[in-house]
C-alpha cells in the first residue's frame, strides 16, 4: 500500500512539473513558478529514493 502511495505521488509530482512549464494562464510570480517547480522536483526525487530503498532487500 505504501508503494502505491510513493508511486502516486510520483505521478502527481511529474504532471504538476509538465503543467508548470506548460502553463499558458495569466503569468505566475517568480515564487509561484519557483515553488512550484522546486516542490515537484524535490516530491518527485524523494519518491524514487523511497521506492529505490524499497526494492533492494535489507541485509540481516
Amino acid at each position: 500500500m505504501k508503494k502505491l502511495l510513493i508511486i502516486l505521488v510520483l505521478i502527481v509530482s511529474i504532471i504538476n512539473f509538465l503543467y508548470t512549464f506548460g502553463y499558458q494562464g495569466e503569468p505566475m510570480s517568480k515564487v509561484e513558478f519557483l515553488s512550484r517547480t522546486f516542490g515537484s522536483v524535490f516530491f518527485g526525487t524523494s519518491s524514487v529514493v523511497f521506492l529505490l530503498k524499497k526494492k533492494k532487500p535489507s541485509k540481516p
